[in-house]
């Protein structure tokens, strides 16, 4: 009785294994990999999700390859007795970048020119003109013999279009500022008509002034560059990610909804903590001044209360780390400004003095 039932039992899987191999196959159920392997039926076998924004994340972008380009001027756009203003522009992420230029009308010092980034904060896109959001403030430093200049940023001025990716279009600001800087260092003569405009790449003639959002791009910028920058920050977004940009999400006609969706699918995949500045202090250095009204409805002044409390916080770490490649510690100053809006008025005067003599000193 035993040989029957094996020889049926062969029998049944000479005919079956057959059948079901192609079939399987057919299917896409095959229990053989490409490579000749055998695998389990109960392996899953999806592709591995693809994260094509992680690359952007604060720790990755400090080993991003920046690439240096050249400032070249456009058109003059406007001036005064005091400075001459003109469309410049430089290449970012293989892409065109345009903005605003700021030369004194002061003799060129023997060392360049020393220079101040300026970066915007948020203006509707139908309404933007170059220089819109820095150029009262840059007038002044420009007329104090700093050499000025406000990138537009992708999709507004003359610039490219930015990302169709809202998330990645975000994630390029810093890059850009970075490889701003990185042209400067590596190019820093600017050609206008037949004078050459030399621009100082001394660590000390180096500047940032940011307002608003472009504060978190420059805090971001100056995380992922290993430089030390005095940078001065008016009312700057430094609220953690992305709570920063939910808080602003009302104002859209939808109330947030669409943001809020997007939001909750880029959870899904990724730790927001990689993206965050917050995160990241360990990595800020140099000399940081913010301004902050205490009327101001866009930026609340507990944003950069806690703020501060979190760079007091990593500089006791420091101190107390026993780490011989720790960083010093972030030289930090705070301003209120009683009843000032998001744009320091009436506070507005006092603020920009206090900006000079903060560049100015050693």
């Amino acid at each position: 009785m035993k040989k029957y039932i094996v020889f049926a039992t062969l029998i049944t899987a000479t005919i079956v294994l057959p059948i079901g191999w192609l079939l399987g196959d057919s299917l896409g159920l095959s229990f053989i990999a490409q490579e000749n392997s055998l695998i389990s039926p109960f392996v899953d076998q999806a592709k591995e999700k693809r994260l094509p924004l992680l690359k952007y994340g604060i720790e990755n972008l400090q080993n991003y390859d920046f690439q240096p380009s050249s400032i070249a001027v456009k058109e003059i756009i406007g001036g005064t007795a005091d400075y001459s203003s003109y469309l410049f522009s430089y290449q970012t992420l293989e892409k065109t970048m345009t903005g605003q230029l700021n030369v004194p009308s002061t003799v060129q010092p023997e060392d360049g020119y020393p220079i101040v980034i300026m970066l915007r904060g948020w203006v509707p896109a139908e309404t933007y003109i170059t220089g819109a959001g820095t150029k009262s403030a840059a007038a002044v430093f420009a007329e104090n013999g700093y050499v000025t200049l406000a990138p537009d940023f992708f999709g507004f001025g003359g610039s490219d279009v930015e990302s169709t990716d809202t998330w990645e279009a975000r994630f390029q600001k810093p890059i850009s500022v970075v490889e701003l800087l990185e042209t400067i260092n590596n190019n820093p003569r600017i050609k206008i008509d037949e004078e050459n405009i030399k621009l100082s790449n001394e660590s000390d003639d180096k500047h940032i002034w940011a307002h608003s959002n472009g504060g978190q791009v420059a805090l971001t910028a100056l995380e992922i560059s290993d430089e030390s920058i005095k940078t001065t920050l008016w009312a700057p977004v430094t609220a953690p990610f992305p709570y920063s940009i939910l808080f602003f999400s009302d104002e859209h006609d939808d109330e947030g909804s669409e943001m809020r969706k997007w939001l909750s699918l880029f959870e899904e995949s990724y730790n927001v903590s990689d993206f965050t500045m917050t995160q990241h202090l360990n990595q800020l250095q140099g000399s940081i001044q913010i301004h902050q009204g205490t009327a101001d409805d866009a930026v609340p002044v507990a944003w950069n209360d806690e703020f501060v409390e979190k760079i007091e916080l990593e500089n006791e770490k420091r101190s107390e780390s026993t780490d011989s490649a720790k960083l010093d510690p972030i030289e930090i100053n705070y301003f209120k400004y009683s009843g000032a809006n998001h744009n320091l008025q009436p506070g507005w005067n006092t603020a920009i003095q206090r900006d000079l003599v903060f560049f100015n000193s050693p």
